[in-house]
């Protein structure tokens, strides 16, 4: 893919920090249009954080685009197998309820500890192997993340009401639309169509509450094996405090 390093709105760093900041992201777009630039991107930047400060739960269905992060000190879990991925839902779950009693214990609103992105890198291999029992979870997790830091990140290249049902697809209100095979794809991510017209790669819509805007979507190049390569040495050093 070509490296587009910048623009002119925001640096590589911000645009994927800001990504980082939503609630929940839904990344979507046809095959090879650049939903893994975009998740590596963003996991690349959180890991310029500690594992205090940031972890992961990991749902790989095609167990190649994620499992580079598998062995980090960040990763709480990785799955790819259909009984794996259900479970680690239902743990980002456990992790979610168990933030609120802590935060019913202190009185607060918002749980002020690390941040732990559940990132899935094809939704739609998710959805199908085990529907009924994923989409109530996925659904409750993405009611009640936010306020514990908890964040859904899913990417999908089948933008279908199937794969992304109503009540799934409210609570991702901030996407990444890129090139979508089709003018109905680009209504499913973003509501209105034009994501077909996008070049091949390189460029894409990112929706949040404030608006809509297109962007060139930058590629960490050296950084992303550098960085996986140093927290992959420090992990037997890490203490988890839970």
């Amino acid at each position: 893919m070509k490296r587009v390093w910048k623009t002119p709105e925001l640096d590589y760093y911000n645009l994927y920090a800001d990504m980082l900041q939503q609630p929940h992201l839904l990344i979507a777009g046809a095959t090879g249009s650049g939903k893994s630039v975009v998740i590596n991107g963003m996991m690349t930047t959180a890991l310029k954080d500690s594992p205090a400060a940031v972890q992961f739960i990991l749902i790989d269905p095609k167990r190649v685009e994620l499992v580079d992060y598998k062995e980090l000190p960040h990763t709480l879990r990785y799955s790819s197998e259909p009984g794996e991925m259900v479970q680690a839902l239902q743990e980002a779950i456990t992790i979610t309820d168990n933030r609120y009693r802590d935060m019913a214990r202190q009185h607060v609103k918002k749980y002020g500890g690390g941040a732990v992105y559940v990132v899935i890198d094809e939704l739609a291999d998710l959805m199908t192997t085990n529907k009924k029992q994923v989409q109530p979870i996925l659904q409750r997790l993405c009611q009640i993340g936010r306020a514990a830091n908890v964040h859904v990140v899913a990417a999908t290249q089948c933008p279908l009401s199937a794969v992304i049902p109503t009540p799934i697809k409210v609570n991702f209100d901030s996407r990444v639309a890129l090139r979508t095979r089709s003018g109905q794809d680009s209504r499913n991510i973003l509501g209105v169509t034009g994501c077909e017209l996008l070049p091949r790669y390189g460029q894409g819509y990112y929706m949040t509450p404030e608006g809509c805007r297109l962007y060139n979507i930058p590629m960490y190049e050296t950084e992303t094996p550098d960085i996986i390569e140093y927290w992959r040495k420090q992990k037997p050093r890490i203490v988890w405090n839970g």
